[in-house]
């Protein structure tokens, strides 16, 4: 198994581990993903990121980026509780959750992989 593989599937467990994590906590009520505005927005980073694997490595790092970029956004988008939670909304300030963790550290293991490819291609000198 290449590191390009090891470090995809690993990058693929931790996106799964985001999305099934709390992305916000506003005292005891957790927040999942697909609660938050633009929540399809990091998700179709993510899905692209792991799709871009095996295409050059300038393309598959813009693709990392932009699912860092759009987890940075959503995660950002529960501080509007009006938007979270409709017309009742608790007293209580959020907090950010794990989720947000899980999804940059996706992206990091995916050009983790990305560098072990380019580390592997290029030609040993003596």
């Amino acid at each position: 198994m290449t590191p390009l593989a090891k470090w995809t599937i690993v990058s693929i467990c931790l996106t799964v581990l985001a999305v099934l994590v709390p992305w916000a906590t506003y005292g005891d009520i957790d927040v999942e993903l697909s609660r938050l505005p633009l929540w399809w927005a990091y998700l179709g980073a993510a899905v692209a990121a792991h799709a871009s694997a095996k295409v050059a490595w300038p393309v598959s790092a813009g693709f990392a980026v932009v699912a860092v970029a759009a987890a940075v956004v959503v995660a950002t988008g529960y501080d509007e509780a009006s938007h979270v939670f409709g017309h009742v909304v608790p007293v209580v300030g959020p907090r950010p959750g794990p989720g947000v963790v899980f999804a940059v550290a996706s992206a990091v293991a995916q050009v983790a992989g990305l560098r072990a490819r380019v580390r592997a291609a290029r030609p040993v000198t003596a």
